[in-house]
């Protein structure tokens, strides 16, 4: 492939005398002697080889390219769809807070769960609700609809526990988080039998010496 040659005659052994052209130097061309066909033969075959061996190479390469083209590309929606996710979280929860400051000042009822009074869980579960989220009807239920999160993880929209009045046993009130600082204190917003709901910080020593652990339920 690509060579022309020209047999000129033969020496004593018998063996032929070749002109060889190699036409894939097109810009420089030139004329070699070669003692035997054989290595006409074995050069084109060489020549054959190299050619297929770059576009192996070729084709290779362009597979990778389009791979990594395409990893980037997925990579890249990825990100603006986790984007997009947070965001739209994010969102929800701004509206969730601002809800449920509408109740601010709205008085205690222990079992109570309208405008017209809160408890603590019932007070959560009413402001949940209208964001489509049910919400066990006792604090102590509630800690489990969501993922446990540590304190230093807390997000606003968190719900957050503590023990009841008593300060023995497990869960008795429950509240929103509101607000998380950089020294991973918190704000949060809770319906309080002395005050009905309020906003309140996990730093006050009532609470402090009470807190039990928060969930994530959205």
């Amino acid at each position: 492939m690509g060579l022309n040659y020209l047999c000129i005659g033969k020496n004593k052994q018998g063996v032929r005398h070749c002109i060889v052209h190699d036409a894939l130097d097109e810009g420089n061309a030139r004329w070699s002697e070669t003692s035997s066909p054989l290595n006409i033969l074995f050069m084109s075959l060489i020549n054959k080889i190299r050619l297929t061996a770059l576009f192996v190479i070729f084709a290779i390469s362009l597979s990778c390219f389009t791979a990594q083209s395409q990893q980037l590309s997925n990579r890249k929606q990825g990100t603006v769809l986790e984007q997009l996710e947070q965001n739209s979280r994010n969102n929800i929860i701004d509206q969730v807070i601002n809800y449920a400051y509408r109740f601010r000042g709205t008085p205690y009822r222990y079992g109570a769960m309208s405008p017209r009074g809160f408890d603590c869980s019932g007070f959560t579960s009413y402001v949940f609700r209208r964001f489509g989220i049910e919400l066990d009807r006792s604090s102590r239920g509630q800690i489990f609809d969501g993922v446990r999160v540590k304190q230093k993880d807390l997000q606003p929209g968190d719900l957050v526990f503590f023990q009841g009045r008593s300060g023995r046993g497990g869960v008795g009130h429950v509240g929103i988080v509101t607000k998380v600082n950089d020294d991973n204190t918190f704000h949060f917003i809770h319906s309080a039998c002395s005050s009905g709901v309020t906003e309140s910080k996990n730093t006050e020593s009532y609470y402090s010496r009470r807190y039990v652990g928060a969930c994530r339920v959205l």
